[in-house]
């Protein structure tokens, strides 16, 4: 029989918010990806269904290693939580830095583009 105490069950609670956080920073990557694709519906599909597998795995692995792969409400509620807790703090900041790096890349992208077509021309 699973023995489950109060203590365990907060300590289990914080874990399951840092891999919220982990898997929230994991989707942040995803969002990026296809943002670079420019919002194509086949990269999106891709990503969004490799991001729920992912999602799962993970959810599955730490259920395994901290519950004995039983579903605990507040395993999940604490993964949820700290997703929206990322997405209205780090995540808000980190897809504006993103979103400026990839204009970047796409200016010199461009830049390149432009210029190796002129020397190509020559």
């Amino acid at each position: 029989m699973l023995d489950i105490n109060l203590s365990s069950q907060g300590y289990t609670f914080l874990c399951s918010l840092l891999n919220g956080l982990v898997l929230a920073f994991i989707y942040t990557i995803f969002k990026c990806i296809r943002l670079a694709f420019s919002n194509r519906k086949i990269p999106t599909i891709i990503c969004d269904v490799l991001y729920m597998l992912l999602f799962t795995l993970f959810t599955y692995i730490f259920s395994i290693g901290f519950t004995q792969g039983r579903v605990r409400y507040y395993v999940l509620i604490g993964e949820v939580l700290a997703i929206l807790i990322y997405k209205f703090t780090l995540g808000w900041l980190l897809d504006k830095l993103f979103a400026r790096i990839l204009k970047l890349f796409r200016k010199i992208y461009m830049f390149l583009q432009k210029n190796i077509s002129v020397f190509a021309k020559k």
